[in-house]
C-alpha cells in the first residue's frame, strides 16, 4: 500500500496530517491550489477542490478528519475519547472560523466586524478558545497526537496569519504553543518557509 499525501504547505489542515503521519511512509506533494495547473490537478482527485487529499494506492480520500480516522484504523491505533472527539471537532470549528474570513479578504471581499454574522464568528470563536484553555488545563491536550497536532497547527496558522494574535491566547493555550515547537516535524512543517 503507497500514501501519497497532497496539499500546500500554508494549510493547517495539511500541516496537522503531515504531524501525524511523522513515522507512517508517504510521499508529500505540494498542490498550490492558487495556481490554475495546480487547482486543475486537485479537482480531478477532489470535487470538493479542498486539501489534504490523501491517495491511497491513487485512490483519493478527502478531509483531514477523514484521512486520520483512516489511518488510525489501517495502523491498529487507540480511536479517540469522546472528549478527545469534541476538543478535535472545537478545532475544526474554530479553523473553519478563521479560514472564512480570511478567504474573504484575500479574495477582496470585504469583512464587516459590525455584521452580525462576524460579530456571532467573533463570540464563536472566543468560547471555543476559552473551552480549548480550559482542556489544555485538564491535561486532555499534554500528549502529543492528533488533537495536539490538530490544535498546534491550527493555532500557529492563526498566528502566521495574524488572525489570533499571541497576546490574546490565554495563558495555558500560550504555554501549549510554546511547548510544541519542539516536536517532531514541527520546524520542517512550519508556514513560514513556504
Amino acid at each position: 500500500m503507497t500514501y501519497r499525501l497532497l496539499g500546500s504547505l500554508t494549510s493547517p489542515f495539511v500541516r496537522r496530517i503531515r504531524l501525524y503521519m511523522a513515522s507512517i511512509p508517504h510521499e508529500f506533494e505540494i498542490v498550490n491550489w492558487a495556481e490554475s495547473d495546480q487547482d486543475a490537478r486537485l479537482t480531478l482527485v477532489s470535487p470538493l477542490k479542498r486539501i489534504p487529499v490523501l491517495l491511497i494506492d491513487e485512490k483519493p480520500l478527502w478531509e483531514s478528519r477523514i484521512i486520520f480516522q483512516y489511518l488510525q484504523k489501517k495502523h491498529d491505533q487507540t480511536p479517540l475519547s469522546l472528549e478527545e472527539e469534541n476538543i478535535v471537532s472545537a478545532i475544526d470549528t474554530l479553523q473553519d472560523q478563521l479560514i472564512q474570513p480570511f478567504l474573504m479578504q484575500r479574495f477582496g471581499h470585504p469583512v464587516d466586524r459590525e455584521n452580525g454574522y462576524f460579530q456571532r464568528v467573533a463570540e464563536r470563536q472566543r468560547l471555543i478558545l476559552s473551552y480549548l484553555d480550559q482542556q489544555i488545563a485538564a491535561g486532555l491536550l499534554a500528549r502529543w497526537d492528533y488533537p495536539a497536532m490538530s490544535l498546534y497547527s491550527m493555532l500557529d496558522w492563526a498566528m502566521f496569519r495574524k488572525l489570533l494574535p499571541a497576546p490574546s491566547l490565554d495563558s495555558a493555550l500560550d504555554r501549549f504553543v510554546k511547548g510544541c515547537t519542539q516536536q517532531r516535524l514541527v520546524a520542517e512543517t512550519d508556514p513560514r518557509l513556504a
